[in-house]
């Protein structure tokens, strides 16, 4: 009889890449016959009214809708406020696809946005099967493309599934070239990654924290600090140069260099004595004064309330905790709290159903039994990310490397989401790399704490 080494090798070499590619394909048809079944959905008010085909709106779907309408009227460089006010990145995006037809410009938008992410998922998980952190690389694969919220997302009118597929693309491209180690691909894949970068701040500004800092991480980790100096000044050219153009765009429609002007806003409503940290309606309490142009305003707003924040420690310190909470909060419950109420899960959850469907029902969901069960889940959810990233921390040169990836982009997010709003919308774009670690985090404690390893040779 043949022993159990030799069985082992004997046996065939599942094709974990070849898994992914099927999946992603299946969930992508899966969402075509739901794109091509979404038809007559209004949009807006007054005399701005939409009859959208082939896709959901978002938390601010009628607002991009706004914007792209005004740039279809204007042009590029219309004056329309709404895209000055908020960043006309995504606007832009939908005017793009719009010269693929604009009678079903949401339908490609939504079948556009399905492909990458599908894409970004088989990417990632492909990356990952390669290193010896392969046994985690299909759980991994299947939280990401099959969870309700990310995975639906790409069939919304949002930023929120391109900037969670850009953030896996890039965390991809990092650990492939950090694999590889191939001196001669490193600038392709540094160009490639910055470009993806640059396009994600072109949609939502904030991520350029998030996507320079993974990038000079990267460069510093593979080359050195000292060799670093030309890559890291090609990555900022690359990444700038998408949200440079937002802000030429706004000098030339309306004389003013912003890329937008509604972080002051943003980050007053979370401050302030009477703030809870989250979008709860309520008087500004922040004593700021403005004044000059819009631009001039939204950076005076922003200095205030920054200074308010180092001058109020134990309000920080309260609002910080909110915020952290309304970050992690789940989609819906007692404890949720954001901009998720058209989160295409929500449409479907079993907790809206149990609630809505009687009283009983809803002092269920909302009372003590809801609200134990919403700490429960985001105190659990915390946990496995936490225990995952430590695993990683515990083993070799590069499952460090990607554990310190993957908390980059978790708390970049979370801090900004600090300074400004507690919104369980904001986690989103790290959504995928957060399913990541917990999975890491919860196959290995099914595993009684031993994470499953695969040696590879190439990477001792």
């Amino acid at each position: 009889m043949a022993s159990k080494s030799k069985r082992a090798r004997m046996a065939p070499k599942e094709n974990l890449q070849r898994k992914f590619l099927l999946w992603a394909i299946a969930v992508l048809f899966i969402k075509l016959a739901i794109i091509f079944r979404i038809q007559g959905i209004n949009a807006g008010s007054g005399d701005r009214v939409y009859f959208v085909d082939g896709a959901w709106l978002g938390a601010d779907g009628e607002n991009y809708l706004m914007g792209y309408n005004a740039l279809l009227k204007d042009g590029v460089f219309s004056p329309e406020s709404i895209l000055n006010y908020w960043p006309a990145g995504y606007p832009l995006v939908i005017l793009f696809l719009s010269i693929l037809g604009k009678s079903w410009v949401l339908t490609t938008l939504s079948i556009v946005q399905s492909a990458i992410f599908s894409y970004a998922a088989y990417f990632f998980a492909s990356q990952i099967s390669k290193t010896r952190l392969k046994k985690f690389a299909f759980l991994a694969f299947l939280l990401i493309i099959f969870n309700p919220t990310l995975s639906l997302s790409s069939i919304a009118v949002g930023y929120e599934s391109f900037t969670a597929s850009g953030i896996l693309i890039v965390v991809g491209l990092i650990i492939k070239d950090f694999i590889e180690k191939d001196d001669k691909k490193f600038l392709k894949h540094l160009m490639m990654s910055s470009m993806v970068v640059g396009i994600l701040s072109f949609m939502q500004p904030r991520l350029i924290v998030t996507g320079i800092l993974l990038n000079v991480f990267w460069i510093i980790t593979r080359k050195g600090v000292k060799a670093s100096s030309l890559a890291v000044a090609l990555t900022l050219v690359l990444t700038l140069f998408f949200p440079a153009a937002l802000i030429y765009r706004n000098n030339q429609a309306i004389g003013l260099k912003s890329i937008s002007t509604n972080l002051g806003v943003t980050m007053a409503i979370g401050s302030g004595p009477g703030a809870t940290g989250g979008y709860q309606k309520r008087t500004q309490d922040v004593p700021c004064i403005t004044s000059g142009n819009s631009v001039q305003k939204d950076q005076q707003l922003t200095k205030c309330i920054l200074q308010w924040y180092v001058q109020n420690p134990k309000e920080s310190v309260r609002l910080f905790l909110n915020k952290s909470i309304f970050y992690w909060s789940p989609w819906t419950g007692p404890l949720g709290n954001g901009t998720m109420a058209r989160n295409p899960w929500v449409k479907m959850s079993p907790t809206i159903n149990i609630a809505s469907n009687s009283k009983a029902g809803y002092d269920l969901v909302i009372g003590n039994v809801g609200k134990l069960v919403s700490w429960i889940w985001l105190l659990s959810g915390l946990a496995f990310l936490f225990y995952g990233y430590l695993i990683l921390l515990r083993k070799n040169e590069l499952e460090k490397f990607i554990a310190n990836l993957a908390m980059v982009v978790i708390s970049t997010n979370w801090l900004i989401s600090l300074i400004t709003i507690g919104d369980h919308r904001f986690r989103v774009p790290a959504m995928g790399i957060s399913l990541f670690l917990q999975a890491i985090g919860l196959k290995t404690l099914l595993k009684g704490g031993k994470a499953p390893m695969v040696d590879v040779p190439a990477l001792r």
